[in-house]
């Protein structure tokens, strides 16, 4: 059996809803619209018959949820993303073997809404995906919390690459291209 680890989703509901409170988000919110696997299960499925014995650990695709709103939302929407995934895991457990929870970065893993997603994850997920800053604000110290508490749980941080349009990936560039 082959597991891919890092397989990104974005179920038909999650992105109904971030596309309801975000509908012009441009660069990677445009992008992700024309990627059709990450919302069709049935695509999905018949690319992954082509791998034999293959399932996959999936979390939520780029942008980030706190590109589509803020602090006020996200913690909606990353409930969404995280019972959509344990849905898709439950419902097809020959195709996925997890998923990794999707937190609500505006909230610092140490806030009561941080806690109870690091829960969610102990309790039913493989792990936690973060993305590596917010907005473009790193995190440094208050992610210690996160690190000590997924430790505890013996479950891993995936941590993504991520950044706008507006942050180039070389001095010599004005746009980063890809935004990773």
């Amino acid at each position: 059996m082959k597991i891919d680890v890092f397989c990104h989703v974005f179920p038909k509901r999650v992105f109904q809803r971030c596309f309801e409170v975000a509908p012009n988000l441009k660069d990677m919110g445009k992008r992700i619209r024309n990627v059709p696997m990450l919302f069709d299960l049935d695509l999905r499925f018949r690319v992954m018959d082509q791998f034999g014995e293959y399932q996959q650990v999936i979390s939520m695709a780029s942008p980030p949820l706190e590109a589509f709103a803020g602090p006020d939302v996200t913690p909606g929407l990353a409930r969404i993303a995280n019972d959509a995934m344990a849905e898709l895991v439950d419902r097809y457990p020959d195709r996925f073997a997890g998923f990794a929870v999707c937190l609500p970065m505006y909230h610092l893993p140490s806030s009561p809404v941080g806690v109870r997603v690091g829960r969610r994850a102990a309790l039913g997920a493989r792990g936690v995906r973060i993305f590596s800053n917010v907005n473009g604000l790193h995190y440094r110290d208050e992610f210690r919390f996160l690190f000590a508490a997924m430790s505890a749980y013996g479950l891993p941080i995936w941590l993504h690459p991520t950044r706008g349009a507006d942050f180039p990936d070389y001095l010599t560039e004005h746009r980063s291209p890809y935004e990773i």
